[in-house]
């Protein structure tokens, strides 16, 4: 596993680098990387289209994972893609891999004392559709303990070789209204804490894996 702190970038860098992780991952490599966004962006899920999705003019690009759009700029994102014979799933069992691979974001959470869990572990059911990802709220969902609240949002794309996650965490007030950029998009939940400590706490996660 190579894991690195990305710094900052447009989106559509962000998103080439994320299809080079999946692209080596479905080589045998696997690899992360935390970053973060040079302004504001909107990243649409593969199957969306701005026509459909965004409700004014503004920089975006379109995700190689499915899912729903995301407001970036104020969040810290995490890509990370892995072959799917090094977690010991020769098929592709997407439930079975995105638990996997979600897995280390909510135990960096919990590493830095914000109690978070799967939307399933919580009795989470609600699974109301949404064009913003953060409108909506499933059993695969990162949540607060406390609140209830989705902290992170989750996008994969899994492969005949690989699989790649990318997951947004907000970490301060959008730096834009939300509702006046993305159709039935909301106010957004978010958690103050100090990124660096999640980003050690992750990398720490990513030294610790067994993943073969």
């Amino acid at each position: 596993m190579i894991f690195v702190v990305d710094g900052s970038h447009d989106g559509d860098e962000n998103m080439r680098r994320d299809i080079a992780l999946l692209e080596d991952a479905e080589q045998g490599y696997a690899g992360g990387r935390i970053y973060y966004w040079n302004s504001v962006w909107v990243t649409l899920g593969r199957f969306q289209t701005p026509e459909e999705t965004l409700l004014q003019e503004i920089n975006y690009t379109v995700r190689p994972t499915g899912g729903a759009a995301v407001l970036h700029g104020h969040d810290l994102t995490i890509g990370l893609a892995v072959p799917l014979e090094q977690i010991n799933c020769t098929t592709r069992e997407v439930k079975t891999i995105y638990r996997i691979m979600v897995t280390p974001i909510v135990n960096a959470f919990n590493a830095i004392k914000i109690s978070a869990t799967l939307g399933e572990d919580a009795g989470e059911d609600d699974i109301r559709s949404s064009p913003f990802c953060f409108s909506q709220k499933s059993r695969n969902d990162v949540l607060s303990l406390k609140t209830g609240n989705k902290i992170c949002g989750v996008a994969m794309r899994v492969t005949n070789k690989a699989a790649l996650i990318q997951a947004s965490i907000p970490v301060s007030t959008p730096l834009v209204d939300p509702e006046t950029v993305i159709k039935d998009a909301q106010k957004m939940p978010w958690i103050a804490f100090e990124p660096r400590h999640f980003e050690t706490a992750f990398s720490e996660e990513m030294l610790n894996l067994d993943w073969e």
